[in-house]
């Protein structure tokens, strides 16, 4: 249900690909900007008063937002803005 929910289409950090758990000098991914850019939405949800933040998530992204703290909803993974 979207109902009093900010939602969030899908965050892309663009840059060299790079595995899970690997490092590279001036490499995009891995070194913070998508959660830093999930905490702005947040942030910026709970200011326009939304009680939920809603995801559209792919099966191989969804573990990222389940240990960001969203939970599996019927179609989306949300967040409450408590």
């Amino acid at each position: 249900d979207l109902r009093g929910a900010a939602l969030i289409r899908e965050v892309h950090v663009y840059g060299q690909s790079l595995a899970v758990g690997a490092e590279k000098s001036g490499a995009a991914q891995h070194v913070g900007l998508g959660t830093r850019l999930l905490e702005e939405a947040e942030k910026t949800a709970k200011q326009k008063g939304f009680g939920k933040l809603v995801v559209i998530s792919a099966v191989g992204t969804r573990q990222y937002y389940l240990d960001r703290g969203f939970d599996r909803g019927e179609y989306y993974l949300v967040k409450r803005l408590d």
